[in-house]
């Protein structure tokens, strides 16, 4: 640090909610993957890539048009977790 500058810090929650839609599309790859009681590397990447190939376009829509709720939720929780 420069002597005599002041940085200016955001005050950022430890456990900042993640409103990225793309974690709960992970949550169905993983939840996929744990279905399907695998026994090899070679069928885990077989089963990530058919369920990432199964996503529709109306899951990804939806968890799109969520995110001004998502937002109004963690501004009206204060930044604490939310059911998001």
């Amino acid at each position: 640090m420069v002597s005599g500058q002041k940085i200016d810090v955001f005050e950022w929650l430890a456990q900042s909610p993640d409103l990225n839609p793309i974690e709960n599309l992970w949550v169905d790859v993983k939840k996929a993957v744990f279905d399907a009681k695998l026994t090899n590397a070679d069928q885990m990447w077989d089963v990530i890539q058919k369920c990432w190939a199964s996503i529709l376009v109306e899951r990804c829509q939806k968890l799109v048009d969520s995110m001004q709720r998502r937002c109004r939720a963690v501004i009206e929780n204060h930044g604490s977790n939310t059911k998001y």
